[in-house]
């Protein structure tokens, strides 16, 4: 009874051993076997903590995410242009759209209601061909020999309305009447110039946050008011 007993668990033994090596059923076995496969798992392993280590040395810089407030508090303020209506800041990342003093969908002073920025705005800024405004496209395809050749502007369609922080890293409170660095390219409306964010005000679905950029006052407006906007892509 005891041999029985032994022989069975060898024999489970030496399938569960069988089943460890080549996989679940079906499945390809690993090229050179266990070793190999524990070796590439060790790898990744080590590189996930090197990813780790980096991303945690990010967020305990705070000048590597947040600009400072062009006051002499925290990182200057730094912009690059890119000389196709967008602008990367350099503390934060984000790409935002430049305004210009045309009467198209950039310029300065287009105003928009506050759902009008996500239907009107941002469909121009997302689906049209860069450069025209007018023609619909899902792929630069559609803008063979139109505008800029360009599906979204730039050729990027992330386009979004800023929430009311990301909005607020670019004022320089160092500055009046427009509250803006003067690096920054293009134009920035002021006086009074406040810029729709994304952030509604809470408990008051009717309002959302807004940047005046003449002062860099933060405050609240009912979203049908027509006021100026201006787009960004990447973080959140």
């Amino acid at each position: 009874m005891h041999m029985r007993a032994a022989l069975w668990s060898i024999v489970v033994g030496g399938l569960i051993g069988v089943l460890l090596w080549v996989g679940p059923v079906g499945a390809q076995p690993f090229p050179g076997g266990l070793p190999a496969c524990v070796r590439q798992l060790n790898t990744c392993n080590a590189n996930l903590q090197t990813c780790q280590t980096d991303l945690g040395a990010c967020q305990a810089e705070p000048n590597a995410i947040f600009p400072g407030d062009g006051a002499g508090h925290g990182a200057a303020l730094s912009y690059t242009n890119h000389g196709d209506g967008t602008v990367t800041d350099d503390n934060t990342l984000l790409m935002w759209e430049v305004k210009d003093t045309g009467s198209g969908i950039h310029g300065v002073g287009r105003a928009f209601t506050w759902n009008d920025s996500f239907t009107v705005f941002l469909d121009t800024l997302n689906n049209k061909c860069d450069g025209n405004e007018i023609t619909p496209c899902t792929s630069n395809a559609d803008c063979a020999g139109i505008g800029n050749g360009k599906c979204g502007h730039a050729g990027f369609r992330d386009w979004r309305i800023p929430h009311v922080k990301e909005l607020q890293s670019l004022v320089d409170y160092g500055r009046f009447e427009p509250a803006i660095d003067p690096t920054f390219p293009g134009l920035t409306f002021g006086s009074p110039g406040t810029y729709w964010s994304s952030t509604e005000v809470a408990g008051r679905p009717s309002f959302a946050w807004g940047v005046t950029f003449d002062n860099g006052l933060v405050d609240l407006m009912g979203k049908d008011l027509g006021t100026v906007v201006r787009a960004v892509r990447g973080g959140q």
